[in-house]
């Protein structure tokens, strides 16, 4: 395990985001809003599986 978590446009699909696993691993994907450079707007990222 690398201890990072990629993050995917819901919207287009493509992976833009890196962060870093923060303590035990969850059974549902985080989720979070954060600017989309493809979409050009703030958009859902869900974690890649």
């Amino acid at each position: 395990m690398s201890g990072k978590i990629i993050l995917c446009c819901d919207r287009c699909g493509s992976r833009n985001y890196v962060t870093p696993v923060g303590g035990k691993q969850a059974t549902v994907r985080f989720t979070v809003k954060k600017f989309c450079s493809q979409c050009n707007a703030h958009t859902e990222h869900k974690q890649s599986i």
